[in-house]
């Protein structure tokens, strides 16, 4: 990150709009109004039905695990544990992959959470699941597991968050041949549901207990115009010493739709943060003989979604770059933006959080490991953080 954080319109939009849902995030709609879940690591067995080429409908078991905390605060950031699923594949399954000569497979998933906050009910896509690769077996089933990065949340009222299992689970399964080469069947898409059952499954996982009174968010109504705009911001980095204290300017670019319908998919896309980092932080990647970085980072949007306001940390990688012999540089970060699905109508009012936050991993001409830095960053006072008015119809 570095100087500036500039965030686009669409972008903030739409990670505002998923902080929102992800706020929001745990009763959801039918069964996940059911009794609070035991708290700490939670377990949820679950069965879907996966709709495969070839094959058709499958039943697909699946173990769903995550960490939450028993209770939260207004006010205070609220850090679930990533999501991890143990799922196994039918014989059937795994035998039409071995049909077409498949080797391993690895690939990607967006799952739905049903989330209940204030009265508002919304769905979140969490993106950024892996499928790890797998060797497919001479026979039988096969397992494997599936993991993803939590957004973390604060809320700003009293009550309960409730969290659930949503609906849809959908994967992208790359099937390659034993010398790597694509299989006939390509990149597999396997839409999943719930399976529909009698009674209904329990999806739910938790429902959080908020204490406290709320705390204030500064949040205007002010209409942005729609389609891609960018928003600059400055923000305060905290680096290790010797560098210490930066201003950093950020740049948000992305897609958000300029309204979006009751219980249709929101979806954003093309959301990046250009973040330049000044001489003072390349010098000192330079002194340490750093000649790439990569990383993490996680961005706060803040959301009013009539009149429930909550803030969200959104997860993204910091794709690799070269350090230059020279002077700034400019990284990018990728969140890992989830569409969202609103049960109500309504306007949401998008602003870029207070938070910035991340990790810089450097490596050596070799590729090996030159260390890590750290950065806390938070936005610079006495500048409008608005991004931007969504309307939601019915």
């Amino acid at each position: 990150m570095s100087d500036r954080l500039r965030f686009s319109w669409r972008r903030i939009g739409a990670i505002a709009v998923a902080a929102v849902v992800v706020a929001s995030m745990t009763a959801s709609t039918g069964s996940a109004a059911a009794s609070p879940a035991v708290f700490g690591e939670i377990t949820k067995n679950l069965t879907y039905r996966c709709t495969f080429p070839l094959v058709g409908p499958q039943d697909v078991t699946a173990t769903v695990r995550i960490t939450l905390p028993d209770a939260g605060q207004a006010g205070v950031r609220i850090v679930p544990s990533d999501l991890s699923i143990d799922a196994e594949l039918s014989a059937s399954i795994v035998g039409a992959l071995r049909s077409f000569q498949t080797h391993h497979a690895e690939g990607t998933a967006v799952a739905d959470v049903d989330t209940a906050y204030d009265g508002k009910q919304l769905t979140l896509g969490l993106p950024g699941l892996k499928i790890p690769r797998k060797d497919i077996p001479p026979s039988g089933t096969l397992k494997l597991t599936i993991t993803g990065a939590m957004p973390d949340f604060v809320v700003y009222k009293a009550g309960s968050l409730n969290l659930g299992a949503g609906a849809q689970f959908n994967a992208k399964v790359d099937t390659r041949k034993a010398d790597n080469t694509p299989t006939a069947l390509g990149i597999l898409n396997v839409p999943c549901v719930v399976k529909a059952t009698t009674p209904p499954q329990d999806v739910l996982f938790a429902n959080i207990p908020i204490s406290s009174s709320p705390v204030e968010m500064a949040a205007g109504r002010v209409d942005s115009p729609m389609g891609d705009i960018s928003k600059t911001l400055t923000y305060s980095c905290v680096f290790p010493d010797p560098v210490g204290t930066q201003d950093v300017t950020g740049t948000l670019t992305g897609t958000i739709p300029d309204s979006g319908k009751v219980g249709q998919r929101m979806q954003i896309t093309n959301l990046k943060i250009g973040a330049a980092l000044n001489d003072a932080i390349t010098n000192e990647l330079r002194a340490r003989e750093v000649a790439s970085v990569g990383g993490s980072g996680r961005a706060d949007v803040d959301a009013d979604f009539e009149g429930t306001r909550l803030t969200i940390g959104i997860p993204g990688a910091v794709a690799p770059i070269a350090v230059p012999a020279t002077g700034p540089m400019t990284g990018t970060i990728t969140p890992d933006t989830p569409s969202l699905i609103f049960r109500q109508p309504g306007t949401v009012n998008v602003a870029a959080g207070q938070g910035l936050n991340g990790r810089i991993d450097g490596f050596k001409a070799d590729g090996s490991s030159a260390g890590q830095l750290p950065l806390t960053c938070t936005v610079a006072p006495g500048q409008d953080p608005h991004v931007a008015s969504v309307p939601i119809t019915a």
